[in-house]
């Protein structure tokens, strides 16, 4: 019986120590065309909407100018944020496991100087009456 007990206090502490596995990476279908570099290499006057399609995906928004052309319009916005860390020791807390919180370890935390960097790409893409691009126009912002 004492020797259970023993077995199950060492289990107890084992399993607090587990990592969360991370999830997986993003398959290459799912994750977003939409990129600068992907624009001004990819699209041109004269390719079909079906190019466009391929190579960009589905548009944000698809409107009619003026002319009756049809347009579509490509919005990504992202943002990122990168700090400096400042390593302390022995200050874990339980959620990072116990073994770590009771004999210390090493965390991380964000300096005073973080920086956060939004960065947004807007395409406009004008459509002539056989349906391939008559003109295109891009924006990219970085702040």
């Amino acid at each position: 019986m004492k020797f259970l007990f023993h077995i199950i206090i060492l289990s107890i502490f084992i399993s607090a120590c587990a990592v969360q596995p991370s999830p997986p990476p993003p398959s290459p279908e799912s994750s977003n065309t939409l990129t600068l570099g992907t624009v001004q290499s990819k699209i041109q006057k004269g390719i079909s909407q079906a190019e466009v399609l391929e190579a960009l995906g589905s548009p944000n928004i698809v409107t009619k100018n003026s002319k009756a052309q049809e347009v579509w319009t490509y919005d990504k916005v992202g943002s990122s944020q990168s700090s400096a860390a400042t390593v302390n020791y022995g200050q874990r807390t339980l959620g990072q496991g116990f073994l770590a919180f009771l004999f210390g370890g090493t965390t991380s935390s964000a300096a005073a100087n973080a920086t956060n960097e939004t960065k947004s790409l807007t395409v406009i893409i004008t459509f002539d009456e056989n349906k391939n691009v008559s003109d295109f126009t891009y924006q990219s912002l970085k702040y």
